[in-house]
């Protein structure tokens, strides 16, 4: 009787190629992380899709390839426009201007623990991450491979944040019930 001859693992950032369009999977030092895919909608992002100001680009849950490592932040945006069109399911290679994070318990750790310096290595100029729960928006921008803080914002207000200055947010859209 033939066995069948066992499969070599592939590294990572291309088994990430192999999930299923129903899960999300990042690569990061060579470990694959696998999630459910969250929705624009619940994750409080609706607000912000569709409005990006003139001149900008976003979209939801790009996947990014930065050397070995594949990274999915909830939101990036590209300040000269829409990139070329990709097939379904490629990486983008081109950096973003701007990401956004929404932490959630399951993923607060692997944002802000090892995403966000590698968005800083990466040259990655402008971050945002909005806790939900906490109902607090950080702004940062980058400066020699560092974050810097440069605004938080809580509450229900409307604010205008950088990068985005020109566009007005009212932020209780983001927060949960609570």
């Amino acid at each position: 009787m033939r066995h069948p001859a066992a499969r070599k693992p592939l590294p990572p950032h291309e088994e990430v190629q192999t999930l299923p369009h129903y899960l999300v999977g990042e690569a990061l030092d060579g470990i694959l992380y696998i999630s459910a895919p969250p929705t624009a909608r619940s994750m409080g992002l609706t607000p912000l899709l569709g409005r990006a100001p003139e001149g900008w680009w976003w979209t939801a849950t790009p996947r990014l390839l930065m050397g070995q490592d594949v990274l999915v932040p909830d939101l990036a945006g590209w300040r000269s426009g829409r990139p070329e069109p990709l097939p379904p399911g490629t990486f983008i290679e081109r950096r973003p201007d701007w990401i956004c994070e929404v932490l959630s318990p399951a993923s607060a750790k692997l944002d802000l623990g090892s995403k966000l310096p590698r968005y800083a290595r990466a040259g990655i100029q402008h971050a945002w991450v909005i806790n939900p729960v906490n109902r607090v928006l950080e702004v940062f921008r980058l400066d020699h491979e560092r974050w810097v803080l440069r605004r938080a914002f809580v509450g229900e207000e409307c604010v205008r944040a950088e990068p985005f200055e020109g566009l007005e947010l009212a932020l209780a859209p983001f927060w949960l019930p609570g």
